[in-house]
């Protein structure tokens, strides 16, 4: 094989492999896909009918009831060490782990996360909650 050849052949193969990594890594960074419904006169939902309050389903997606009487839903893990998050009182969803902090829009506001948690659409429909992605 000529000194050409084989550079070609490294020079495609490389190519390849980049290319591939690329597309692999676009697919980790999508949103899981998520559907499911919550009946919020189940008593095992009660905590979602208080302000303040806030179940984690499926140890993947927390939905919260804010202050201000709204139904908002989240990844529920964190994106620094991937621990459970809790919502709190004060309108923030808290990592117990690292300390980190994610107001209602899931940005972080403070501690050692650098990306914000993925935000999923709630939907009211009398007593009955869609969360969806």
């Amino acid at each position: 094989m000529k000194r050409k050849q084989f550079l070609n052949i490294v020079a495609v193969t490389t190519a390849s492999l980049a290319t591939f990594s690329i597309f692999e890594s676009c697919n980790r960074d999508k949103v899981q896909q998520i559907d499911f419904t919550v009946d919020l006169d189940d008593p095992a939902n009660f905590d979602l009918t208080t302000l303040g309050g806030y179940k984690v389903f499926n140890s993947a997606v927390i939905v919260a009831n804010d202050t201000s009487n709204n139904y908002i839903a989240f990844s529920a893990l964190c994106t620094y060490d991937a621990c459970l998050i809790e919502f709190d009182t004060t309108n923030e969803f808290i990592c117990p782990c690292c300390q980190s902090h994610y107001n209602t829009d899931g940005i972080v506001i403070f501690g050692s996360a650098a990306s914000a948690l993925t935000k999923y659409n709630v939907q009211k429909i009398n007593n009955i909650l869609r969360v969806y992605s």
